[in-house]
């Protein structure tokens, strides 16, 4: 049976997934009882092992999906490996070079097994090369505003390509297709914004259109929905950015009038406009459906044009709510001059709501926009001046709502304001926010459960879509607020019923069930990394231990069902040729990381130790661990200039140091130019410039035991480095004195 199979699949994925993690948490550890070879070794044994397990199975019947399994993970090993390269010798702590490296095997294996989990290696491993080489600094550069604008267009440039070949299907890629479609215009939206870009950002508005008009163009030439609704979003998401851009350059009376007056006009406009829209249906639309436009749970394929109808309505409330409840809080406060408007917001909120819920005559697109804005502006209000008596009030109204009214988007967005709520309420009479979220988790669960049993589909879908993964997020924050037993004893409750829900979901084929747990499971293996209340070893022995359990049920399931979980017939992975082209990448991923460790060695064994001044710093790589970031004196332009020494304009640049006989530390003297003699026990060292008048030369990070590094900065003054003849340097050690 095929459902046998998926489980298998989703058994072996699990296991697998956990085993990975154990690896690459127990090499970030930095694990200091192993020295050179004994953690090079294991990484080698990995790549190799994982790789011939893949060739193993794609000769045995039936294990096409485990073949390709085994040869993801000897990429992640090989991206392990560069990494443990890099913490062993002390460089690329979060650099362009390690995920770039990565990348190209991620993306050759891509092109040629065209299976999803190695397209999204790729796509991230690109992204981070790509941000991390032009701002070195996460998302902080010192180039000029033109030059930023220009790098994040390259970025819009190659998602907007990476969309083309996926629509054109030269890539198969559902999840590129989608993630590139988002990050286009994302991206262009973000570079639009003035008071980010002044200079140029206003002139970012005519891409920005442009990208949103050819996506709402496409997607109702294409007739996709889906698109069509997400073009809708992000022109929704545009408008009110804009909108919030002139309340800042424009805070003053007649701004809001006329605001007032736009908004009116605008939900008129769109109104007429979408009476206009529905003439072209030759389907008559019901009278529930009039009422309820937003209602997305229609499978019709056949009533496009209803379907656009819902998606501007949507677009047009969100964008009406927004900037009403800013125009309005406007009004109050600037041009009628309230100094504590919070009870005539409040009240309006309060009145404007239950008139919505009660007219239900009213053109639902007016309708629907007073009601969300007065709700927001009104519990917003009871939220910032923390009136519970006005919550409750809110509360209330909300579950009231989401009773009288119909709809699934509807009741939807009435059960999260009540649980918001009702988690503001338990925040303002508690005063332990772990004892706030357990609550409020325990409440989403029994909701949750009560849901199941409610008959009437037009309640238990709200309550289940809403539920399920709000009680997730509870339960997933619980995991890093908890201490002591408590800590452990909510990530073993939340891993339990992740993994739980993962596994009925996927045999019942609940479709949205499934991809919130597995967002959830990907989120414990990624956040737990950051969470300091237990120690990366830790992690890696137990999630070691997780792995190898899954997989041995997951083996013993599939011997148990052998016959019933038949793996379909995977044409593409019987090409011979392709066979080929992996084991040479393969090899020649052993062959790079072989040739750094050798160059890496040569420096330390044929190197000049020299001794310099330092001013270290103390952050986490995201694949190696615990570093301490350096700064050396002799990294600071200024020095030089109060040497009388102009610092060279080159992004490449060698310099020359010289011992002080006194300290026995080497100091900058001047700046190398080809062919230079080098006076008896100077030196030169291969520097570039950051961009921040400073010169790194490849030495920055020194990778130590997780938690020690705070020690390292308050106690060390000096570091030991090897340094070649070239000017290549290795970090060797730090010094106290």
């Amino acid at each position: 049976m095929k459902s046998k199979f998926v489980m298998i699949q989703l058994g072996y994925v699990l296991g697998a997934s956990s085993l990975l993690t154990a690896i690459v948490y127990f090499f970030a550890a930095n694990w200091e009882m192993l020295n050179r070879w004994e953690k090079f070794i294991p990484v080698f044994l990995l790549i190799l092992g994982f790789y011939g397990l893949s060739v193993w199975l794609s000769r045995q019947a039936g294990r096409t999906f485990l073949s390709k399994l085994s040869l993801f993970a000897s990429c992640v090993s090989f991206g392990v490996g560069v990494a443990l390269i890099g913490q062993t010798y002390n460089s690329h702590a979060d650099s362009y070079s390690l995920f770039a490296v990565w990348f190209i095997p991620a993306l050759l294996f891509a092109l040629l097994t065209r299976w999803q989990p190695f397209y999204v290696l790729a796509y991230v491993l690109f992204h981070l090369a790509y941000g991390l080489y032009f701002f070195p600094k996460w998302g902080s550069g010192s180039e000029v505003e033109l030059i930023q604008i220009a790098i994040w267009l390259g970025l819009v440039f190659v998602n907007s390509l990476m969309y083309v070949l996926t629509e054109r299907s030269i890539i198969d890629s559902p999840f590129l297709k989608w993630v590139t479609f988002q990050a286009a215009i994302g991206i262009l939206l973000f570079i639009s914004i003035s008071q980010i870009f002044e200079e140029y950002g206003l002139w970012m508005n005519l891409p920005l259109v442009a990208a949103l008009a050819a996506a709402v163009g496409y997607a109702h030439k294409s007739r996709n929905r889906t698109y069509l609704l997400f073009a809708g979003l992000w022109v929704s998401a545009a408008v009110t950015v804009k909108y919030i851009e002139l309340v800042v350059e424009q805070y003053n009376e007649l701004f809001f009038i006329i605001s007032l007056l736009f908004i009116i006009v605008f939900i008129g406009a769109n109104v007429k406009f979408m009476n206009y829209i529905r003439a072209w249906n030759p389907t008559p639309i019901t009278a529930d459906q009039e009422e309820h436009p937003v209602n997305a749970d229609s499978k019709s394929d056949g009533e496009f044009t209803k379907w656009i109808v819902r998606v501007l309505t949507v677009s047009v409330i969100i964008i009406g709510s927004l900037l009403g409840s800013l125009t309005i809080i406007g009004i109050i406060t600037v041009v009628m001059g309230f100094e504590d408007p919070e009870y005539i917001l409040m009240g309006y909120g309060l009145l404007s709501v239950i008139a919505m819920i009660a007219v239900k005559k009213l053109n639902s697109l007016v309708r629907y926009t007073v009601l969300i804005s007065g709700l927001m502006l009104g519990a917003g209000t009871a939220v910032f001046t923390e009136n519970v008596s006005m919550l409750l009030v809110f509360l209330a109204v909300a579950i009231a709502a989401f009773m009288m009214m119909s709809g699934l988007l509807h009741r939807i967005f009435f059960f999260l304001a009540a649980i918001c709520l009702t988690a503001f309420v338990l925040a303002n009479w508690l005063d332990s926010g772990i004892l706030v979220m357990t609550i409020l988790t325990g409440l989403l669960a029994c909701l949750f459960a009560a849901a199941l049993a409610i008959k009437s589909d037009g309640i238990r879908k709200p309550i289940l879509y809403s539920s399920f993964p709000s009680f997730l997020f509870t339960l997933f924050i619980l995991t890093f607020m908890t201490e002591k037993a408590w800590y452990y004893i909510s990530n073993i409750v939340f891993f339990l019923l992740v993994v739980l829900a993962l596994v009925i979901s996927k045999q019942r084929q609940i479709k949205w069930m499934h991809a919130w747990s597995m967002g959830f499971w990907i989120a414990f293996l990624l956040y737990k990394y950051y969470d300091l209340a237990w120690k990366l070893l830790h992690k890696s022995v137990s999630f070691a231990i997780i792995g190898i359990v899954i997989v041995a049920f997951t083996v013993w399931y599939e011997k148990r069902h052998r016959l019933a979980a038949t793996e379909p017939q995977d044409i593409a992975a019987n090409d011979q040729r392709n066979r080929w082209i992996i084991a040479l990448l393969v090899l020649l991923q052993v062959l790079a990381m072989s040739l750094q460790i050798g160059k890496s060695e040569w420096l330390l064994a044929h190197g000049q130790l020299v001794k310099l001044k330092l001013e270290p710093l103390d952050p986490r790589s995201l694949m190696q661990g615990d570093y301490v970031r350096l700064r050396y004196t002799i990294s600071d332009t200024e020095i030089w200039e109060t040497m009388g020494t102009d610092s060279a304009q080159d992004k490449k640049i060698t310099v020359v140091l010289a011992p002080n006989t006194a300290t026995g530390v080497y100091e900058f003297s001047r700046i190398y130019h080809t062919g230079e003699a080098l006076a008896s026990g100077e030196i030169r060292l291969n520097g570039k410039k950051d961009g921040y008048n400073h010169i790194a030369y490849g030495i920055e990070t020194y990778f130590v035991p997780e938690g020690t590094g705070r020690s390292y900065e308050r106690d060390a003054k000096f570091a030991e480095v090897k340094v070649s003849a070239g000017g290549d340097a290795i970090l060797v050690r730090l010094l106290n004195q």
